[in-house]
């Protein structure tokens, strides 16, 4: 939590800028060398102040040379001394004693520029912050989206479920034991009927894949004539009840196997399982 207050004291993104004494900035390098948390901060400040200043770096002009030796003559000539060429000029020191005595409208000028890019490193510093913050907020919404998604699925599986229970666990249900006809020994399915509330489900299948091309359809036999309950879903769950047509009378149900998407009458040579519901 410490290290946390001293990265959000700003501390240092003053470092980066130079905006320390030499006394700050000692303690600034030892608390980083103490912490990886304020080691990776420090870095982090120092980078995305040098991104910024090589983005907004500008070379100077070339006519500025031309003016300052322009009024160097001028204040020769002025005293009254020889004129002095740029070829003759001897180095002047960057801080002789008339500069230190300059104007104090120079140092605040200084002193603005310095706050500017302070400020503009900063702004650069905090949008980047902001942005990634920003980037985490999208995330977590949509990470709350997909939740929310997932617990209303979920739930509607849960609602099925429970009246899938209700209705098997209904006496009125009637359990069709659907067994594989000659050709197929091994085929097997069951049927659960309620034929007041018209519900026809499927599960435990045992039909072996069908071929390209080619889907099982499941038929109510309703006095000797085939009735479509709708088309077989197959799939790894073997158990799980997939609800068919709604049939109000049936004698037995069968299932053959269809062109894909089915077929207006059953194909009494593809014939794989059937069985008689029971009184």
């Amino acid at each position: 939590m410490l290290n946390e207050h001293y990265i959000a004291s700003g501390v240092l993104e003053l470092y980066a800028v130079g905006g320390l004494t030499q006394s700050e900035r000692e303690e600034v390098e030892q608390r980083a060398a103490a912490s990886p948390e304020i080691k990776a901060a420090l870095d982090e400040a120092c980078a995305a102040m040098e991104s910024y200043a090589q983005l907004h770096q500008m070379a100077p002009r070339p006519v500025l040379k031309t003016n300052v030796m322009a009024r160097i003559q001028e204040e020769s000539a002025a005293a009254d001394g020889p004129v002095v060429t740029e070829q003759e000029q001897a180095p002047i020191p960057m801080y002789a004693g008339h500069e230190r005595e300059g104007s104090p409208y120079k140092w605040m000028f200084a002193a603005s520029v310095v706050l500017f890019l302070i400020s503009g490193i900063l702004s650069f510093y905090f949008y980047n912050k902001w942005q990634q913050t920003e980037d985490r907020l999208q995330l977590a919404l949509a990470s709350e989206q997909q939740y929310a998604q997932n617990l209303q699925t979920v739930n509607l599986q849960i609602q099925q479920q429970e009246q899938v229970l209700s209705i098997l666990q209904d006496p009125d249900t009637r359990y069709v034991q659907l067994q594989g006809v000659e050709g197929h020994p091994e085929a097997a399915m069951q049927v659960f009927w309620h034929p007041q509330q018209q519900k026809v489900y499927v599960g435990a299948l045992n039909l072996p894949a069908p071929p390209q091309g080619k889907q099982y359809q499941l038929w109510a036999l309703d006095n000797g004539q085939p009735v479509d309950a709708g088309m077989i879903a197959l799939d790894d769950t073997n158990f799980r009840l997939q609800q068919m047509k709604e049939i109000g009378t049936a004698q037995a149900f069968a299932v053959t196997l269809e062109p894909e998407g089915g077929s207006e009458n059953p194909t009494l040579e593809q014939l794989i399982v059937m069985g008689e519901v029971q009184s």
